[in-house]
Order: structure tokens, then C-alpha cells, then sequence
């Protein structure tokens, strides 16, 4: 029998698909519950197993994993990535450890959420990272950041690809400094409203809403540039001054301030 089975006999046109990979069948009512009262349509399966092409059956907006076994968690998700690399995922872990996660945003992974918040926090999580946005706590941002600084020596030659102008270069480097408006305004000798102009920009150019998914973007694709040919990863740039990210809270998504 298929171990991937829908927690919904029929599931309706306007809610969205997603796929649980967790093995314990308590935690597998318990997010299936929440999951599905936030709107999604769960299909739940105590194996990492790869979902079938999206041209087989209806495509899933999202993958939540239960990451109790860290290497196996990440063998999975280096899977899924490169078969599906569109497909959004959220992982839960027992504890949020800083290396652990590093190695899964590195894959691609853009939530992460501890077993302690899932009861408060996974239905939001969930709606957050099937809109492409990013759910990671600052602290964890932040160390992410400082720990790929060494490697983001060869990214800025993307900026040409991104079609990114020269004063949209000089507020992106100001903005992934943390830098408010006001303060963008002030280095560059323009109005407030012009920088507000050009950060609007930037936010449609690389298709995210808020500047903490800009930062997380921008910063996985230095990482990426920076990688030899068949390495695997991501694609961007990122400016030497990036340690004001470590001053403030308005970088976590609603829930990990």
C-alpha cells in the first residue's frame, strides 16, 4: 500500500497541498490536525519517501519533515532538492541547534521549527513558508550569516545577471547592513522616499516581501557563487559589512522575535 495517504477523504479546490514526513503516529495526528485547520490539505507518510513528479499527481506547495534523525533528514532533503528544488520545506527538530540547521538552509531549507513550538507556531510557519517566505529564529539568522561570511568572495559578479542598477547596488549594500530607510537615506544623500523606491525594487526583483527573505536569499546565493562547479547549492552576493544583522530583532519572522 502507498505509505503516502491524504488525512482528508476529499480534498477542496481552495486549499493547499502539503506533504508531512513524520513517523510517529501521535506527532502525525497532532500537525496533521493543526495543518489542516490552517487551511492545507495533508498527505502524511512515516517514510522519506520522494513524492512523485508534479506532472503525476496534484503538485504539493510544501514539505514538512520531522527531522528526529538529523542525517537521514538531510539526505532527504539533498533529494528532494535536486527533483524537485521549487518545492518549499519546513523542517521540525527536537531541538534547534546551530550547525544542524546551518547544513539543512544550505540545502535549501527555508523554516525551521523546534518540537516546543509546534503546538503555537506551525500553522503560522507553514502558511509563511508556502508563500516563499522564510520562518528562521534572528539568533539563528544571525549565526548563519557570520558562519558563510568566509565564502562569499566571488558572489557580486551575479548582480549583472539580476539586472540590479548601480544606486539599487548602493542600497542593497546598505540594506543587507541592516540598515533602516532613514539611515540608507542619510549614507546616500537621497530622500527617504527615493530609497524606499528602490528597496520595493529589489524586494520584486529577487520575489520575496520582506527584507529578512532578502537577506536569507541574497546570502545562500553568495554562498553558492562561492562553490566549485558541481558542489551544489544556491546562487548572489552579499556586502563585507554584514554584523549590524546581529543587532536587530525585525530580521525573525512573526513568532521567532
Amino acid at each position: 500500500m502507498d505509505p503516502l495517504r491524504s488525512n482528508r477523504p476529499h480534498a477542496l479546490p481552495n486549499r493547499r497541498k502539503l506533504l508531512l514526513f513524520c513517523q510517529h503516529p501521535v506527532a502525525q495526528q497532532r500537525f496533521a490536525r493543526l495543518l489542516s485547520k490552517a487551511g492545507f490539505d495533508v498527505v502524511v507518510s512515516p517514510e522519506l519517501r520522494l513524492p512523485r513528479p508534479p506532472h503525476e499527481t496534484t503538485p504539493a506547495q510544501l514539505v514538512i519533515l520531522d527531522g528526529c534523525e538529523p542525517t537521514a533528514a538531510r539526505d532527504f532533503v539533498r533529494r528532494l532538492r535536486t527533483q524537485q528544488p521549487d518545492l518549499a520545506v519546513l523542517v521540525l527538530l527536537p531541538r534547534l541547534e546551530d550547525p544542524q540547521i546551518y547544513s539543512l538552509l544550505r540545502l535549501g531549507v527555508k523554516g525551521v521549527l523546534a518540537y516546543s513550538q509546534a503546538q503555537r507556531e506551525l500553522a503560522r510557519s507553514a502558511c509563511l513558508v508556502a508563500k516563499g517566505e522564510y520562518c528562521i529564529p534572528h539568533e539563528i539568522l544571525t549565526g548563519f550569516i557570520e558562519s558563510i561570511l568566509p565564502e562569499l568572495d566571488g558572489g557580486k559578479s551575479l548582480l549583472t545577471e539580476m539586472e540590479v542598477s548601480r544606486r539599487e547596488r548602493d542600497v542593497l549594500d546598505l540594506l543587507l547592513e541592516n540598515l533602516s530607510n532613514k539611515e540608507i537615506a542619510a549614507r546616500l544623500f537621497v530622500s527617504e522616499r527615493t530609497v524606499k523606491f528602490h528597496v520595493s525594487n529589489l524586494l520584486s526583483k529577487f520575489g520575496v516581501q520582506r527584507r529578512a527573505d532578502l537577506i536569507v536569499l541574497w546570502m545562500r546565493r553568495a554562498v553558492a557563487a562561492s562553490w566549485p562547479p558541481g558542489h551544489g547549492g544556491y546562487i548572489g552576493s552579499a556586502p563585507a559589512h554584514v554584523n549590524g544583522l546581529c543587532a536587530n530583532s525585525q530580521l525573525a519572522s512573526p513568532g521567532f522575535r
